[in-house]
């Protein structure tokens, strides 16, 4: 098969450290022929540095190319740009969060349905070896009794200050404006009329951080049959929420922002009543850094623990190869568009659980 043509939309953050250079290394498979970004400046650089001539700042163009597929990296819901990605027939590479609404996640199934093409939400954490090696263990676990996720959060900069991102001040205000406004309004849709806080805990914890987390647990245990309660304190700078299986089982997931502290951490937790086994994803702002799986145990009546490094392949780059492998053979993909309408609903419940104004 000839290599894929790709489109880009969205130069920004995640595009620069993770995607872009990881579709030049795989330069066998995928060709990076336009580029789509609303800040001229940063459409100018990304497009320079890698050799792309065909540039454009409305996605609707790019789409007019002859292109394969479109990895879709911009900011805040993709729904409607997604939606025209499949309508005009190319495969789907979509950053989270897929969408905020579910009327905008049924619109995708149905241009999904009707396209005919892939159509993947890249969660890359279902990617990671860690993750890939821990699952069977957690899915046979006996006597579960407890699932405790928890997001230790440093800011943006304490993160990426050692990657050259290259990002520009020149969005036209119009377009600033404009973007702010749709994304304004399908948050109303969801939750109504809202505060400064309440759109930072739907559209920043919730959707665009908490979003992964939901979908790993969904992964492992499937979805809960109810939320019990969330509550966020500190601004936002601090989140819980705490979910019930049909078993009994709480699921609790705990989202801590910690700007001054360049450390991230995240651990993702089963404990059984016998067995223990947990992941410790690093930043995902670093490359090939690998995820610890922590098993425990016993054995003869004595306790044990072992580390296990399943690999050090970068998630960012599995997941892009296994996309490859899902147009070249038209398989279905793991996080399909109904798993991510499924994480949104879910999102959803947990803002709702809030017990109390947030203001």
């Amino acid at each position: 098969m000839s290599r894929m043509r790709v489109g880009v939309i969205g130069c920004g953050l995640i595009g620069q450290m993770m995607h872009l250079p990881h579709l030049k290394e795989l330069h066998e498979l995928f060709e990076v022929v336009a580029l789509c970004d609303v800040s001229p400046g940063t459409l100018k650089y990304v497009g320079e540095y890698y050799g792309v001539t065909k540039r454009f700042a409305d996605h609707r163009d790019l789409l007019k190319e002859p292109l394969d597929a479109v990895a879709v990296l911009s900011a805040d819901s993709h729904g409607a740009v997604i939606v025209d990605a499949l309508e005009a027939g190319k495969h789907v590479f979509a950053e989270k969060p897929m969408c905020y609404t579910l009327r905008e996640a049924d619109e995708i199934l149905a241009a999904h349905k009707k396209a005919g093409t892939v159509c993947m939400v890249t969660y890359m954490k279902r990617y990671d070896p860690g993750f890939r090696y821990a699952q069977p263990l957690i899915r046979n676990l006996k006597d579960l009794q407890a699932i405790h996720i928890t997001i230790l959060h440093p800011s943006e900069a304490n993160q990426a200050g050692h990657h050259d991102i290259r990002r520009f001040p020149d969005v036209p205000a119009d377009a600033r404006a404009r973007l702010r406004a749709e994304q304004d309004a399908l948050i109303r849709e969801v939750i109504g009329e809202f505060t400064p806080l309440e759109r930072r805990v739907f559209a920043e914890n919730l959707l665009s951080t908490l979003v992964h987390d939901i979908n790993v647990l969904r992964g492992l245990s499937g979805d809960p049959i109810e939320v019990l309660f969330t509550d966020v304190w500190a601004g936002g700078e601090g989140m819980l929420t705490c979910m019930r299986y049909a078993s009994g089982v709480r699921a609790i997931i705990s989202l801590q922002y910690l700007p001054d502290l360049a450390h991230y951490e995240e651990t993702v937790a089963y404990y059984a009543k016998a067995d223990r086994v947990r992941l410790v994803f690093p930043s995902p702002f670093f490359r090939n850094v690998p995820t610890p799986v922590i098993v425990e145990g016993m054995e003869d009546g004595k306790p044990f623990e072992k580390q296990v490094i399943a690999s050090m392949k970068e998630a960012f780059k599995e997941e892009l190869l296994y996309f490859a492998e899902c147009v070249q053979l038209a398989k279905t993909p793991i996080t399909t568009p109904e798993e991510a309408r499924g994480d949104v609903a879910l999102l959803h419940q947990i803002f709702k659980a809030i017990k109390r104004p947030l203001h």
